[in-house]
C-alpha cells in the first residue's frame, strides 16, 4: 500500500515526490535561499533534477536553494 504524502506549512521540500505532490495541490511555495525568501511565494509548475519552474515564469537553481510550504 502506498502512503499518502501529507504537505504542512512549514515543511521543506526534499524529494521528487514532494515537488509532484505540490505541484498536484497547487500548494503556494516559498524559494529561500541562504535564509532570505529570495521570490514572492507562487505555485510550481514544472521540476527537473537542476531548477524549479515557478507559476510567475521564473526558474530556480534547485541545489542553491530551499523550498518550502
Amino acid at each position: 500500500m502506498q502512503q499518502k504524502i501529507e504537505l504542512k506549512p512549514g515543511q521543506k521540500l526534499i524529494t521528487d515526490k514532494d515537488f509532484e505532490v505540490a505541484i498536484s495541490r497547487k500548494i503556494e511555495i516559498k524559494a529561500m535561499q541562504n535564509g532570505m525568501q529570495i521570490r514572492p511565494a507562487a505555485t510550481i509548475v514544472g521540476y527537473n533534477d537542476s531548477s524549479i519552474r515557478m507559476s510567475d515564469g521564473s526558474v530556480i537553481h534547485r541545489a542553491a536553494n530551499t523550498f518550502f510550504v
